[in-house]
């Protein structure tokens, strides 16, 4: 197969503005985080009654968002929520299984499988990240078996119908993208993300789970999830009303206050590669909240994350981060190199 190249200066006609002379057009906001209303382009509006204007409208605006905060809400995008609520009840029940039980599904070869409590560090200055997950990467979909059916009855049609939904939203917001953003040809990104949800593609589906926290045997400085970027085009977070989640704006953490029945959005390094700096990718973490109250509270988020296919060439981020040092990275590489690069530092060592 021929590896295709993001070109900012061949494939994307640059963006005559800089982000400080950006504008958000809509007045709504939770924190600081703008929201989009998407309802002409949700997954209620079918592709064949979905307008390409408002696609493109509703692309400048997330364009807008994300140059100027990196992150953003998306109001009435068409999945039903009481999916999310389903999710939750069955990972719960997944979760709260013994520990040799869940570790039956722990895989180090693959990106598909459970992570165990404080199995990854994302923030090398902080202790090990304070939560479990669930990952689940395109290869689910011809080996079903290796999700926890047995143990946890039900999650399996679950899971392949959300990640399901969660391809077709991500392919309409890609849409939106792609056609605000002003390239020669009106699909490019399109292209570059077409094999979503196969095994050339590293596009995952993450089930966060963070447990009560007990103060007494917490180490110092734990967070639930450290302070990082991610990597792809965009990220969908799902998450719950415990809250936490942070991003770095104006040189401090904000907080990211939950907005109910939205999907949180935030660009990832090759968004920001792809616009030519002009899209932030920004720094975010889950901290361990202050109230006891909360404390005691489980946290629940489920994150997919949206990668160009692997075989897509892309310039490594121009913006500096603490994980990778652009002094050892060749000028461009395939995603799948850009992703394990990253990706193999933020495990814990055995």
């Amino acid at each position: 197969m021929a590896r295709r190249a993001y070109s900012v200066t061949g494939a994307l006609r640059i963006i005559h503005k800089s982000a400080c002379d950006i504008m958000f057009k809509s007045k709504q906001f939770a924190g600081i985080i703008p929201v989009v209303d998407y309802k002409l382009c949700g997954l209620d509006v079918s592709d064949q009654q979905v307008k390409r204007e408002d696609l493109y409208n509703a692309g400048k605006e997330l364009i807008d968002a994300f140059s100027a905060v990196g992150f953003v809400y998306l109001t009435n995008n068409g999945v039903d929520s009481s999916l999310w609520q389903e999710i939750r009840d069955v990972t719960d029940r997944f979760f709260n299984l013994e520990v040799a039980l869940k570790e039956r599904y722990t895989s180090k070869e693959s990106m598909l499988g459970y992570i165990g409590l404080n199995k990854e560090n994302l923030d090398k200055s902080k202790p090990e990240d304070f939560k479990e997950a669930f990952r689940m990467d395109g290869t689910v979909f011809k080996h079903p078996e290796k999700l926890p059916e047995d143990i946890c009855p039900g999650i399996r049609n679950l899971i392949l119908k959300f990640m399901t939904i969660c391809r077709s939203i991500a392919e309409r917001i890609l849409d939106s993208l792609s056609m605000a953003m002003d390239f020669k040809e009106e699909d490019s990104l399109n292209k570059c993300h077409n094999l979503l949800q196969t095994e050339i593609n590293s596009s995952l589906l993450r089930l966060n789970h963070y447990a009560p926290v007990d103060q007494n045997t917490l180490k110092l400085g734990s967070v639930r999830l450290g302070a990082h970027r991610d990597r792809g085009t965009v990220t969908l977070s799902f998450q719950d009303n415990v809250g936490g989640l942070q991003v770095e704006h104006n040189g401090k953490y904000v907080d990211v206050p939950p907005l109910q029945n939205a999907i949180l959005l935030n660009a990832g390094d090759a968004l920001h590669s792809i616009s030519g700096g002009l899209i932030m990718s920004k720094k975010h973490r889950v901290v361990v909240p202050q109230e006891e109250v909360k404390q005691r509270l489980t946290r629940h988020s489920y994150g997919f994350f949206a990668y160009p296919d692997d075989d897509v060439m892309i310039n490594p981020p121009s913006i500096q981060n603490d994980e990778t040092s652009l002094n050892e990275l060749p000028h461009s590489m395939t995603f799948k190199q850009l992703f394990t690069n990253w990706y193999s530092k933020t495990r814990v060592p055995n």
